[in-house]
């Protein structure tokens, strides 16, 4: 529903609104009235009025019976099919889905799959959609794009051409792109939000216990507003994250960075490790099932490839690149003109009578 059906709004409002990504009805009634305290010309008893209003237009004022709640989500596929089994289908819409693992566990590798799987059609396991990649570690990998794009079937050029990157360099410049990538939703019509990776620039930003709150005050909000962009237009959202090493008795273990406000925020958590005692005796990984709210612990195997997500190490490309490239034309050779005159003749001559020769 459009801004404009509301009662109580102004058309200044809704300019306001609009300038800083509030598009719709919907939007508007999933806002915070801080957060619209912000926006220069609305005031606070403004902003309350108009979220309050927007709810009840929403029906969000009252309790519903279960029976009348509709599910709309779509699942998008990670490349491997033991892996989309205990997904139920691939990576849900409409929720945050969280990926954590030590260092080349296949967390980036699991981004750049689903940056071309998101554009395939729905029915072969795609969203039909464009890619937003906020990109925080400088990772993203063109190269890998192609490859992947090839082994799908796809031509690399227009893949790379519906994927559009933010290359991120402050915890303030990374809550800017994920407050800009609500419009940026509507503009390019995307349905995937990649952040890979959340925390890494937070973890050099705020250092020692004393800066502990304010972070999480900061990664509070970047996880409730990519939260309500995904439920808002139902979008998929893959946040991969950094490990710690923890101490457990005499026993070391990874566990994602972020405390509660992650674990709480993130509808799944996925963790991925490594076989073998070191990551390059093996290019098999395990995804586990830590959280979810609908599915059971489960755990599934799968590869990195140089092409992606891959249920093998050999990997087909399906896109061939000379053959789909139309070769160039080769230019007929001139033709050399004749030496010999041609014999001309005159008129006068045509006209003659035959009978003068006789």
């Amino acid at each position: 529903m459009e801004l404009a059906e509301l009662s109580s709004i102004k058309p200044r409002q809704i300019k306001l609104l609009q300038e800083n990504g509030i598009t719709d009805i919907k939007a508007l009634s999933m806002s915070v009235p801080g957060d619209l305290e912000e926006i220069e010309g609305i005031s606070g008893k403004a902003s309350k009025k108009l979220i309050w209003d927007a709810r009840d237009v929403m029906g969000m004022s009252s309790f519903k019976q279960v029976s009348e709640i509709v599910e709309n989500y779509d699942f998008l596929t990670t490349g491997s099919k033991n892996f989309d089994e205990i997904l139920n289908g691939g990576v849900s819409t409409g929720r945050l889905t969280e990926v954590f693992g030590a260092f080349k566990s296949g967390k980036t590798n699991l981004a750049h799959t689903l940056a071309v799987t998101c554009q395939m059609p729905i029915n072969e396991g795609g969203l039909d959609g464009a890619v937003l990649y906020i990109d925080t570690e400088n990772t993203f990998s063109k190269s890998k794009i192609e490859r992947i794009a090839r082994r799908f079937g796809f031509n690399p050029q227009k893949i790379l051409g519906n994927i559009y990157h933010a290359r991120i360099y402050s915890t303030d410049h990374q809550f800017q792109m994920i407050r800009a990538a609500e419009q940026a939703c509507i503009d390019k019509n995307a349905r995937l939000i990649v952040v890979d990776s959340l925390m890494a620039l937070m973890r050099s930003e705020y250092v020692g216990i004393g800066m502990l709150a304010a972070r999480q005050q900061v990664l509070n909000k970047m996880i409730h507003e990519l939260s309500r962009i995904a439920e808002t237009h139902n979008v998929a959202v893959l946040l991969t994250n950094q490990v710690a090493t923890f101490m457990k008795g005499t026993y070391s273990a990874n566990d994602a960075i972020g405390g509660n406000i992650v674990a709480h925020g993130c509808h799944f958590r996925i963790q991925f490790k490594t076989k073998g005692f070191s990551a390059n005796t093996s290019l098999e990984r395990s995804a586990i099932i830590v959280d979810a709210p609908d599915l059971p612990p489960e755990v599934a195997s799968f590869f990195i490839t140089e092409a992606g997500i891959s249920d093998s190490e050999k990997v087909e490309y399906l896109f061939d690149e000379e053959k789909a490239t139309p070769p160039a034309k080769k230019k007929s050779p001139k033709k050399k003109k004749s030496s010999k005159k041609k014999a001309v003749v005159s008129k006068s001559a045509e006209l003659s009578d035959p009978l003068e020769s006789l």
